[in-house]
Formats: structure tokens, C-alpha cells, sequence
């Protein structure tokens, strides 16, 4: 369907403010090859997109937001979407991706971009000269599986061609009597609206006996809960190859418990006592058998750190514990079904909405006395790493989490192979120490691995 979903929808209208793109960042090691030409990484990456029907699309508004935006066919060049990066050593690149992470694609106009740095010098892991990309993709076109599907094809030793039915797109032609249509329809969609999700409200109380408030328990604020700023500062550290591979636990519980205890240290090196009830926000999958119209099929949950338990390894299991709780009760399907309702809002409805809290939202950047959640955690399993670029072979995989309100800091754990690469994205206006939090993050990697890795 053309028409955006809301969730889709709020994605894109968030960006207007600050990014809320997908960053898909690929390394690949040319390994004393001869490096190729940005023309020549230019032809491949097009060559690939050209047999992507969702990267040959862009929005278009409804006149008025009278109704949400709708995806038309996009006929500009493909090679004015990959922008080369100058950047010839790793730091220099990290720095200029700082900078990157800002500024998002103007989906009316594109709904992706590619940016390219080649030679460049002391990529982690690479034998030589490597080349780094990052994928760039509008967070209304996909969510974060989605965006690794792309980058996949996008990097295919071969082009793959679709053999999908292409997307129903819209007539541009018809955006005013779309518009018309949807101002005599707003009182009648916004009654259904309003009906449809109480009937789903009242369906899930009964059934389960709380309400969606019940799932967001007030938190003490911590360091890193101010509200951020736009600036952002971006730190990309690739673990040793296999270093997960000793543990048992999964890549999500094993950042999870990584974070808890990065955070309690570094709480302690600045002597502010971490709280018992230190959590995290983990963004989940929904299953694939449940129904849910936007292309953004994610729900996000929360999970205990328990920073109180002392042994690694029992805290480990205990965060294990709490993440599998936590997705259980965010999937289950009368909650599903009672979010799905809540989101037929109308656009007029939801953007005026989204203005007052905006108006509201809090501006000191300081330190809250409560939140719903302390941290942010996303791990992202992007496959094996049969991908590549003109030859060269990937490395591995990252990307930059993007801060909410509150939250002026998030981690992500992203997967290419054997390789875990750890990222962190941080509001250096709100949170300056991100550099020296970030090596405390690296360590404690390793020491959640070590302490639970299974003894022969």
C-alpha cells in the first residue's frame, strides 16, 4: 500500500527535527588489491539498486497533512545518491560520520543515500586499505531488519533480482481529492479511532489484567538521561572475531549485561550511586504471524539489569530472564492488537498531538528525577558475511542507534559474520564523557563474555 502507516508516518515527521534514519555501515578490506575508483563503487552499488523496488520510490505529502504521505516513483539518478566521503584514515572518518548521523535524507526528494570513503588507512581488522560505507535509508522505508535486507543486496557479489510484486505506488495526479476526501472523512475516522481502541483497551484489561501505563514504571534518572541536543558524536568498536562465540548467552543478553555493568562503572568513577532499578529499552521484533500494518514492525520493551546481583554470571542469567518476560508480554496479542488501534488516529489528529508534546517537551537539558527507562540497547543480526564491494570482502558491520528524549546515550550490537561490532551514539552537548564511557563499554564486553564462557 502507498499510504503510510502512522508509525511509518511518525518516523517521518520526527526527521523534519533530527534524524531517525537507518545507518547501516559496512567495512571491507580491499586486502593489498587495487582499490577501486568511487566511479567504479558508484556502477556497483547502482547496478544492485536498480533490481531494489523499494530504492526506486519517495514520498509525497498530502496538501494540508490532511491525510499521510504517499509513496511515488522516484525517476532521479541513482548515482546522485552515493556521496563520497574524504576521509583517509579511520578517526578522520568516524569524526565526519559524527557529523553525518545529523543530517537525514529528505525522503519527499530521496528515501536513501550511500556515502563512500575508500583508502582508508587503520579500519580495525583490515590487512590493508579498506573501504567503508554507510547505508543511509529513511526509518519510514524500513525498520532496522528491513535496512539490513537492503544493505545485503545492495553488497551482493552478484545483483539479485527481485521476483517480489513491486509496491502499488501513488497517482500524483490525485493528491487533492485524496486531501478532500480525507477532510470529510476526519470525524468518522476519528470516531472509529477512538471506538476501536477502547474496545481493544477494555479487551486487553480483562484478559490480562493491566494496562499499557502498568508496563512503564517511573525509574530514578541517571547520567545520560538529559535530553539531548542535535549534536551527536558516533564510537564504531569491532569486537575480536568469534569473541562471542565462548559464550552462551545470546548476543542481545550478553550486550545487555555488557551495558549494565558499563553504566554501573561509570557511575562509579563519577560517584553517583547506580540505582536498583537500573533498566534498559530494548526495540523487539514482532513476530511474523502477527498482524500490524507498518512496514516498522517493532515494539520496544524493558528490561532489568540488576545491577543488585554481584556474580556476572547469575546477573546475566537474571537479565536473560527479564528480556524473555519482557518480550512475552510485549508481543502478546491483545496488546498488539490494542497498539494497532490506537494507531488509526487521523494525520490531523496525530501531528497536532505530536505538536503540543513537542511545546512541552522539556528544553533544560537536565538530569530528570524519573524515567521509564535509563539506557538504550539494540542488537541487530545482519548475517553471515558473504557480501562485498568491487571484489573486496567485508569485515564487518555497524551502525548508529539513534537518542529519544531522555536518553543521551544508546548502544548498538550489530552482527556480520563472526563479528560483533559495539557502537555507541552520544549527544556530546549532554553527555561530554561518551569517549572515555565507551572504552568502559569495551572492556566490560569482554569481561560479561569471559566471566560467562563455557569451560571445557
Amino acid at each position: 500500500m502507498s499510504r503510510l502507516d502512522v508509525i511509518d508516518a511518525a518516523f517521518h515527521y520526527a526527521s523534519n527535527q533530527v534524524s531517525r534514519d537507518q545507518y547501516v555501515l559496512l567495512a571491507f578490506d580491499c586486502d593489498g588489491r587495487v582499490e577501486p575508483t568511487f566511479d567504479e563503487i558508484s556502477d556497483f552499488i547502482v547496478e544492485r539498486a536498480e533490481c531494489i523496488p523499494e530504492l526506486g520510490k519517495r514520498l509525497l505529502e498530502i496538501p494540508g497533512n490532511l491525510d499521510f504521505p504517499r509513496w511515488i516513483a522516484d525517476d532521479a539518478s541513482k548515482h546522485s545518491k552515493i556521496v563520497e566521503i574524504f576521509a583517509h584514515t579511520w578517526e578522520d572518518l568516524l569524526r565526519t560520520l559524527d557529523h553525518t548521523v545529523q543530517e537525514p535524507v529528505d525522503t519527499t526528494r530521496a528515501a536513501w543515500r550511500v556515502h563512500v570513503a575508500h583508502d582508508v588507512h587503520g579500519v580495525p581488522h583490515a590487512r590493508g586499505k579498506a573501504i567503508v560505507v554507510v547505508f543511509q535509508v529513511s526509518h519510514a522505508l524500513v525498520d532496522g531488519r528491513g535496512a539490513s535486507r537492503l544493505a545485503r543486496l545492495l553488497f551482493s557479489p552478484v545483483p539479485v533480482a527481485l521476483e517480489e510484486a513491486p509496491d502499488r505506488l501513488f497517482d500524483p495526479r490525485v493528491r487533492l481529492p485524496v486531501a478532500v476526501g480525507a477532510a470529510l472523512a476526519l470525524p468518522f475516522r476519528l470516531l472509529r479511532a477512538r471506538l476501536s481502541a477502547g474496545k481493544a483497551r477494555r479487551a486487553c484489561a480483562r484478559a490480562q489484567g493491566f494496562t499499557r501505563l502498568d508496563l512503564d514504571i517511573s525509574r530514578a534518572g541517571i547520567t545520560g538521561n538529559a535530553d539531548p541536543t542535535p549534536a551527536r558524536a558516533v564510537h564504531v568498536i569491532p569486537c575480536a572475531p568469534k569473541l562471542f562465540d565462548i559464550t552462551p548467552l545470546s548476543v542481545t543478553s550478553a550486550a545487555l549485561a555488557a551495558v549494565g555493568l558499563a553504566t554501573a562503572r561509570y557511575l562509579d568513577s563519577v560517584s553517583e550511586p547506580t540505582p536498583t532499578t537500573l533498566n534498559a529499552l530494548v526495540p523487539m521484533a514482532l513476530p511474523d504471524t502477527a498482524r500490524w500494518s507498518a512496514v516498522n514492525r517493532v515494539v520496544n520493551g524493558t528490561v532489568d539489569l540488576h545491577p543488585e546481583v554481584e556474580g556476572l554470571p547469575q546477573r546475566a542469567a537474571d537479565i536473560r530472564a527479564s528480556l524473555a518476560d519482557s518480550r512475552r508480554k510485549v508481543c502478546e496479542p491483545l496488546l498488539i492488537r490494542w497498539i494497532s488501534a490506537e494507531n488509526l488516529i487521523p494525520a490531523p489528529i496525530f501531528l497536532a498531538v505530536s505538536k503540543r508534546r513537542t511545546r512541552k517537551a522539556c528544553t533544560d537539558h537536565t538530569v530528570p528525577k524519573a524515567v521509564q527507562s535509563n539506557v538504550t540497547v539494540i542488537s541487530v543480526d545482519r548475517g553471515t558475511s558473504d557480501v562485498e564491494l568491487c571484489g573486496a570482502g567485508a569485515l564487518f558491520s555497524g551502525g548508529f542507534p539513534m537518542l529519544a528524549p531522555r536518553r543521551s546515550l544508546s548502544h548498538g550490537f550489530y552482527g556480520l559474520g563472526h563479528t560483533v561490532t559495539v557502537c555507541v551514539t552520544a549527544c556530546p552537548d549532554t553527555f561530554p564523557d561518551h569517549a572515555r564511557y565507551a572504552e568502559i563499554l569495551q572492556q566490560a564486553v569482554v569481561d560479561v563474555v569471559e566471566a560467562t564462557a563455557e569451560r571445557s
